[in-house]
């Protein structure tokens, strides 16, 4: 099993259909502090939590690369008011909306995410050889939930090899821990991985 997974992230995308350009102006300070100052994620939670009008469930996952979205906000939620309510977003009613105050904030929210970026198996370029979940691991491939991100459009990896493993019992899959940096946040931790 691979020891270390490295991404070199040239790009990151994020746009909503409700994103004006007092929104899009606050992502784009988030991301400068978070190029500029490596943050561990309840770090970049609180950073956006702090800084953006609102906040959602797609967001901490595909702007700022959170891999545990639910549990950083739960420890901001410990540290200070949090106003949450469930949406509609990219037509599934789970998405959730955080924000420091009851405000009027969208309904229903339509993501589009694009991603640029090269992955590194203990140091050699090794893309994923799916763009499905199932695909990869069937090919024998480990996978992180930053892949989940990237690449095959997973936010909850965890959860979806939870469902893979009821409905396809005879894979077996196997989680281990593997130290993961990444060029967007500039950290290196010890992550999840799946194969």
């Amino acid at each position: 099993m691979a020891k270390t997974i490295h991404y070199d992230i040239q790009q990151v995308k994020v746009r909503s259909d409700k994103e004006s350009a007092r929104l899009t102006s606050q992502w784009d300070q988030v991301r400068q502090i978070c190029r500029d100052k490596p943050l561990g994620e309840v770090a970049r939670a609180r950073l956006a939590f702090n800084l953006v009008d609102y906040i959602t469930s797609e967001d901490l996952p595909f702007r700022l690369l959170l891999t545990r979205a639910p549990q950083a906000m739960a420890t901001i939620g410990e540290e200070t008011r949090v106003y949450k309510e469930y949406r509609v977003i990219n037509g599934k009613q789970s998405g959730m909306i955080y924000a420091k105050s009851e405000q009027m904030l969208p309904r229903e929210i339509i993501y589009t995410n694009e991603f640029v970026a090269t992955r590194y198996v203990d140091g050699i370029k090794t893309p994923l050889s799916g763009t499905s979940l199932v695909d990869c691991l069937k090919a024998g491939e480990i996978i992180t939930p930053l892949d989940g991100i990237l690449f095959l459009g997973c936010k909850r990896i965890a959860s979806d090899i939870a469902r893979l493993k009821k409905l396809e019992p005879t894979m077996n899959i196997e989680m281990k821990r593997i130290e993961v940096s990444d060029s967007f946040t500039g950290t290196t931790r010890k992550m999840a991985s799946y194969g």
